[in-house]
């Protein structure tokens, strides 16, 4: 590539871009030519799925020549300015090529199937009629070459929105792709998720497609959404996640959340978390009102709130659904003229 700073070289970060995105333009060769589509698809394992119909122009392409090239992209963004020429792109794509396969197995569809409809969030149980699954073939894409490029301001870009915290005892960095697995495992635990409407993630897949709107938001303007990895100073640990989403309207909402690793409860980390959050959030955001969501059955992070002065506004009934019931939620704030806390 000519310019090494637009390479995207980490594989992890490729696969994540895989993983995430929903379209795919695949080009193959008819006669010397060449024949572009886009498809709706889904990755896994070295592969891309794909489902069509049972006949049609570029089935007879792919028995003839099974080669095939492909373009997705997580991000493609148009940044005006001043003058014409000074207009940029802001982008992040992943190109390969590989060899397509034409599925007619059973099994093999289903699977395909399956792929593709979690790769754009289906999430459960999932049954395929046998008259549907029979009459309609999967294109099994297996890739041989894979590279990624991103526009040359990328990380200026994501740098000028950055936002960082700090506390006593705690750093909190903004989330990026290295830290999916991380991520994963924390909301893995069944603990964490006992009151929250997330669920358990059925693998890593899952919590990049969850994860991925938090990344793509630290590009936009104005951004709307927020996400930190907490750390412990003294020893540099992953401990949990905080985050905030901001309404960026004349009400000058913001909506904060956070969640601990179990072996860090009853230090008093989340009252700290939280407690930087109100103060970023007026300080920073120039917030009106902050708001928090609480489960009514969560007494520790009722009194987490309390303590950082939010006042209980109300009940919302039946309103989270956890594992299958409808739990009630209280709901929590703290306005720019009430006492603010010291998080110092």
């Amino acid at each position: 590539m000519r310019k090494s700073n637009q390479e995207i070289t980490d594989k992890k970060l490729l696969i994540a871009i895989l993983e995430s995105a929903t379209i795919c333009r695949v080009a193959m060769v008819d006669e010397g030519k060449p024949y572009l589509l886009p498809f709706n698809y889904g990755y896994s394992n070295g592969a891309i799925y794909i489902h069509c119909a049972s006949e049609g122009r570029k089935l007879d392409i792919i028995r003839t020549n099974p080669e095939a090239w492909f373009e997705v992209e997580d991000t493609a963004e148009l940044i005006p300015a001043d003058q014409p020429c000074k207009w940029t792109t802001f982008y992040r794509s992943v190109m390969g090529s590989g060899t397509i396969q034409i599925i007619d197995d059973p099994a093999v569809k289903r699977y395909g199937l399956e792929v593709i409809m979690r790769q754009h969030g289906a999430e459960g149980e999932m049954v395929f009629e046998d008259r549907e699954v029979k009459n309609m073939l999967i294109l099994k894409l297996e890739i041989g070459h894979l590279s990624g490029k991103q526009s040359g301001n990328w990380q200026r870009i994501v740098d000028r929105n950055r936002v960082e915290m700090e506390s006593a005892r705690l750093r909190m960095e903004e989330v990026s792709e290295a830290d999916l697995e991380q991520i994963h495992q924390l909301h893995s635990i069944p603990e964490v998720d006992e009151f929250n409407t997330l669920g358990i993630p059925r693998n890593i897949q899952h919590t990049t497609r969850v994860t991925l709107p938090v990344l793509k938001a630290r590009h936009s303007h104005p951004r709307s959404r927020y996400e930190w990895k907490i750390i412990l100073k003294e020893t540099d640990k992953f401990i949990g996640l905080a985050g905030m989403t901001l309404s960026n309207d004349k009400f000058r909402l913001g909506e904060i959340y956070y969640k601990l690793h179990p072996d860090q409860w009853g230090k008093g980390f989340a009252t700290e978390v939280a407690r930087q959050l109100i103060i970023t959030g007026f300080e920073k955001f120039g917030l009106h009102k902050v708001e928090a969501g609480v489960a009514t059955g969560n007494e520790r992070s009722i009194r987490v709130l309390e303590k950082c002065g939010m006042t209980r506004e109300g009940l919302q009934r039946k309103i989270l659904p956890i594992r299958g019931e409808w739990i009630d939620n209280y709901h929590y704030a703290i306005v720019e003229t009430d006492p603010r806390p010291d998080n110092h």
